[in-house]
């Protein structure tokens, strides 16, 4: 039977996990054992399908199998929206025997796994998708008891508040990203995991080429929508990355859109900001202070030799006096310079000391 302290205590570690930001998987696990199961995992589910998850130490590679759609279908693999009351809902308020016994994913995926039966929490809903805790019996234990829900119930409350206080913990974790692209002037998008934009923060954002349609950006030109496609991309990565991409304005100005990663694990789950992106708009004086960033540079994907080439340039020395410092040919210093413009989407070289210049952070 699940003991009401372990049940208990292993809720304090998953609140302590959200308040940290991290050990999500290592207090799952703590659950999952209170719970006399196999495996726990909180799912985020769309269209019936998974698509984000954390999940207990013990049990993150076989629900990534899930996650990657190599197990076996089942109708009976999420809950209908129905059923969901306000404590866990084990299988069989659902199913019958029967149906466990004939279905592939409960008979092919979950008992080579020593696992069998269900308890899941909705930890939230919005439109079109939801949060859930599920919890995965060892086989040997038989089916979750009424008794068993009701310890599980008795902690329901407080996981339910520890899934908000980690989307809180994780937005604010981004807040101070989005205050410091604020000062350029630009609007500022935040982007959850999936590209999808959650707040516009400043100015109207049509009048720098934007707009926001269904949720997601799309450039004014058409043409542009590709590159800006690749830049939110590269900073949702697995393993992401600042990004840039060059936009043109309803007057064919040209700016660029700035995407900087927020890290830190969960963000795909509990959909928070995943990603925060300015517009900038290159100063038509700019001011150089000599020192090219690493973002800087990792965003617009150059070389060592090709920002040293852009950091000179910044600095205000004329393309031969760049070839003479940096012992190369000027014809050399010319084609990486022309690298540079490829890459930042630069048309001129004032356009591009200016786009430097304003870049910096």
């Amino acid at each position: 039977m699940v003991r009401p302290e372990e049940a208990k205590s292993a809720a304090g570690d998953l609140l302590s996990a959200a308040l940290l930001g991290q050990g999500w998987a290592e207090a799952l696990e703590r659950l999952a054992s209170a719970a006399e199961a196999g495996g726990a995992s909180v799912v985020r589910v769309r269209g019936g399908r998974p698509v984000a998850h954390l999940s207990s130490t013990g049990w993150a590679e076989a629900e990534a199998e899930v996650l990657a759609g190599r197990t076996a279908t089942s109708p009976r693999q999420f809950y209908p929206d129905h059923v969901y009351g306000c404590g866990f809902c084990p299988d069989h308020e659902v199913w019958n025997d029967d149906e466990l016994r004939r279905d592939r994913y409960y008979q092919e995926f979950l008992r080579p796994h020593d696992v069998f039966f269900h308890a899941k929490l909705r930890l939230y809903a919005a439109p079109g998708e939801r949060l859930t805790l599920t919890l995965k019996r060892r086989l040997r234990l038989g089916p979750y008891e009424p008794a068993d829900i009701a310890v599980l119930d008795s902690v329901a409350a407080e996981l339910r508040t520890t899934a908000r206080i980690g989307r809180h913990i994780l937005d604010a974790e981004a807040s101070g990203v989005v205050e410091l692209l604020q000062q350029r002037g630009g609007p500022v998008f935040e982007l959850d995991a999936f590209g999808r934009v959650l707040r516009v923060r400043g100015r109207d954002a049509e009048s720098c080429g934007l707009l926001v349609r269904g949720r997601r950006l799309v450039a004014v030109d058409r043409l542009v929508q590709p590159r800006l496609g690749r830049a939110i991309a590269a900073a949702l990565t697995s393993s992401p990355r600042p990004a840039l991409a060059a936009i043109t304005d309803q007057r064919g100005r040209r700016a660029f859109l700035q995407i900087v990663p927020v890290t830190g694990a969960a963000r795909d789950v509990f959909l928070a900001t995943a990603a925060v992106a300015v517009v900038i708009e290159p100063s038509p004086h700019p001011k150089s202070d000599g020192v090219l960033a690493d973002g800087v540079r990792e965003a617009l994907g150059l070389t060592s030799r090709e920002a040293e080439i852009a950091r000179l340039l910044a600095e205000g020395l004329s393309l031969t006096e760049i070839a003479e410092r940096l012992r190369m040919r000027t014809g050399t210093a010319r084609n990486h310079l022309k690298s540079v413009f490829e890459k930042s989407g630069a048309r001129r070289q004032g356009e591009l000391v200016a786009l430097l210049c304003k870049l910096k952070f």
